[in-house]
């Protein structure tokens, strides 16, 4: 490995540890979301909201210089994984629900 990319390797990895922390927060709401859903009668998905996220994050990564495509099919898995946590959630609260 070429000495003078260690540190930049270094810094990257350490950027990479922050948007893995993020993540791990990002889905820590989405469980609160799944709560309140649940609780008001919601559906898991709501596909308005799901395009508004992808909208403002294209917008937003504007200012940092990102491909608006690219910050789309990322906030895409995003909420794919998002989605599928709050779909496991809404399984297990209906599997412990009371039957009539």
């Amino acid at each position: 490995m070429s000495k003078s990319l260690a540190p930049l390797r270094a810094e990257i990895d350490a950027i990479d540890d922050e948007i893995v922390a993020l993540l791990g927060k990002r889905l820590s709401v989405v469980h609160r979301v799944a709560s309140v859903k649940m609780a008001e009668n919601l559906p898991a998905v709501l596909p308005d909201r799901v395009e508004a996220v992808k909208r403002r994050a294209a917008e937003a990564g504007k200012a940092y210089g990102l491909d608006p495509d690219f910050m789309a099919t990322l906030y895409q898995t995003i909420i794919d994984e998002a989605c599928r946590v709050e779909e496991g959630i809404f399984a297990a609260g209906r599997e412990d629900a009371p039957r009539s």
